[in-house]
């Protein structure tokens, strides 16, 4: 039960991380325009800078863009631009077609984490032997509570992270949760047997 809690923490923060990038793209990508049509004029120097500061709040890891050691050029910043551009509009892309992206990653995190404290309050009931069978129905409850909303949530978390960090870890942590999910749920089977 322990891992199931440490895991569901891990889902947490994954969750945390990437619930205000679709806010975040609405003013990022106004800003990207006025730049590319000559609204706003900016240096070489402040394009790059723009550019590091949004790949960090749409966790996109900018150093595969432009290497720090690179002088920075009007070249260069042109051809990170266009860069960031092409991954933006993936993501963009992304949260076009599940518009309400944001209202599900908001409710996963809302309900993900809301149940971290009843999880880890049974992980402590459980080892009091008086306890076992009332903690145990109420671990079998907040299982079954988390695999829903990981499910509700899996489309959107796995899409955006395709684009953004990369959902290898996301899989992993994914496939270890579900197991450990299943794990839970058998214990409601065992009981009534």
């Amino acid at each position: 039960m322990k891992e199931l809690a440490n895991l569901a923490a891990e889902y947490v923060d994954i969750v945390r991380e990437l619930s205000e990038i679709p806010m975040a793209t609405v003013f990022i990508g106004l800003e990207l325009s006025a730049i590319e049509n000559g609204e706003k004029i900016l240096s070489a120097e402040q394009i790059i800078s723009n550019l590091r500061t949004w790949s960090e709040e749409l966790k996109f890891g900018f150093n595969s863009v432009l290497d720090s050691s690179q002088t920075i050029t009007d070249e260069s910043a042109a051809q990170a631009l266009k860069q960031f551009r092409s991954r933006f509009d993936k993501l963009e892309r992304i949260l076009e077609r599940k518009q309400d992206a944001g209202h599900i990653l908001g409710s996963t995190l809302d309900g993900a984490s809301g149940l971290l404290p009843d999880i880890r309050t049974n992980i402590t009931a459980y080892q009091v032997p008086a306890c076992i069978s009332n903690a145990e129905n109420r671990v079998i409850t907040s299982a079954k509570k988390l695999q829903k909303i990981i499910n509700d949530g899996h489309e959107v978390l796995d899409n955006v992270l395709s684009v953004t960090q990369g959902n290898k870890d996301y899989q992993e942590l994914k496939q270890k949760l579900d197991s450990r999910i299943q794990n839970v749920l058998d214990m409601q089977g065992t009981k009534h047997s």
